[in-house]
């Protein structure tokens, strides 16, 4: 009776065109932003030392003065970005924002419509997916700021692919924001061996060797630079809910090792088994869905960085009969708008003033909760397979 009712109100046309023009507000919203005064992560400023010959992790790491860096916009990417980047700094700053994020928009609706299709669902479910995935609060963090998570988001999509070469090279691309590379290259090698793990690494590799030569600079010596970078840069208070974050609430201890070496290790070993469990299963959209979850709850990833449950959101919005299904909806509901919610009536209740472009801080039980709600989710996807 309750799911009739829902699926009338999804096939009811003015609720699909209420859907759609709240959709386009919020698309102009975070597009202006990204083309004025946002775009604060696009790794432009980088970029722009790297066309100069200047190696952007070792300006950031060493100099006194990191003027010529923008905003956020830290070296914390794989080498291989700033090499792509450099296009974009062939052009002047507000053509380079306005096309960085007219495709980052592009991005993101390709990847439902690419998934979507994968389902074999209807397009009225497909306009309605779009719609909800671009009023979501990642996603206009995502374009706003000028995030890179839609091109890896695409990247993960080619899990969908049947030939493994083309598959495992796509995927690599996604390895340019390494954290979420660890539970992809295990399932990756387990899957695929360590051929296919080889021709995941081409993309970033490739990336890697045009970087040092580009700049004269010994290969082992750039090597392990964003991660230095990204150890320097880190924050674990934003929005996360991940074991990573977790373990590094040891730090109000003394302990006779490296900190942060040990959360590393650990999450690594994580991964590793999270990998084989998913290496297991033969469903290519479930895969897609628990390797999207499984990073997010293992290595640190913030709010911007849940568009990538897309997948989970289309593949339990196409079971959405199911309980576990349901469970899941609600949940991605959750992160998707729940946490912005949050911050609007604390910031009320505060007499203070929120902006898209604030990233939400959350504490330590907080982040708690979300690693707990990221793990149910995880299992909830797994048993919609189940169910079928």
């Amino acid at each position: 009776m309750f799911d009739d009712k829902i699926e009338l109100i999804l096939k009811n046309k003015l609720f699909i065109i209420l859907l759609i023009v709240i959709a386009f507000i919020s698309v102009v919203y975070a597009f202006n932003i990204s083309t004025s005064y946002g775009s604060t992560d696009f790794s432009l400023s980088p970029a722009v030392l790297f066309r100069d010959k200047i190696n952007p992790y070792e300006y950031y790491l060493y100099s006194k003065n990191i003027d010529k860096i923008t905003g956020w916009q830290y070296p914390i990417y794989a080498h291989a970005t700033y090499v792509i980047f450099y296009f974009f700094t062939l052009l002047d700053l507000y053509t380079a924002n306005l096309v960085w994020s007219i495709l980052n928009i592009t991005l993101g609706i390709l990847s439902v419509i690419i998934i979507s299709k994968y389902c074999k669902l209807e397009n009225f479910e497909i306009i309605i997916l779009i719609c909800i995935f671009c009023i979501s609060t990642p996603f206009r963090n995502c374009v706003s700021l000028g995030q890179i998570t839609f091109v890896i988001l695409l990247s993960f999509c080619a899990m969908l692919i049947q030939n493994s070469l083309t598959r495992n090279l796509l995927l690599g691309v996604s390895y340019m924001k390494y954290s979420f590379m660890p539970v992809l290259a295990f399932t990756i090698l387990l899957k695929d061996g360590f051929k296919g793990l080889l021709i995941s690494g081409f993309f970033c590799c490739l990336g890697w060797i045009i970087f040092s030569f580009y700049l004269d600079q010994n290969l082992f010596h750039t090597i392990l630079q964003p991660l230095q970078v990204a150890l320097k840069g880190s924050n674990d208070h934003l929005a996360r809910g991940d074991l990573f974050t977790i373990l590094g609430f040891l730090k109000n201890y003394e302990f006779g090792f490296n900190l942060n070496l040990f959360r590393a290790v650990i999450v690594t070993i994580v991964s590793f088994f999270l990998a084989k469990d998913i290496s297991k299963i033969n469903d290519r959209m479930l895969i897609l869905s628990l390797l999207l979850i499984g990073n997010l709850f293992t290595f640190g990833h913030i709010i911007y960085d849940y568009i990538v449950l897309l997948p989970s959101f289309v593949y339990s919005f196409s079971n959405r009969k199911l309980i576990q299904a349901k469970i899941s909806l609600l949940i991605i509901l959750y992160f998707w708008f729940g946490i912005r919610l949050k911050d609007y009536i604390m910031d009320f209740m505060t007499n203070k003033t929120i902006t898209l472009s604030t990233l939400s801080y959350v504490t330590n039980s907080q982040v708690i909760l979300n690693f707990v709600l990221l793990i149910v989710l995880y299992y909830s996807n797994k048993k919609i397979k189940q169910s079928n």
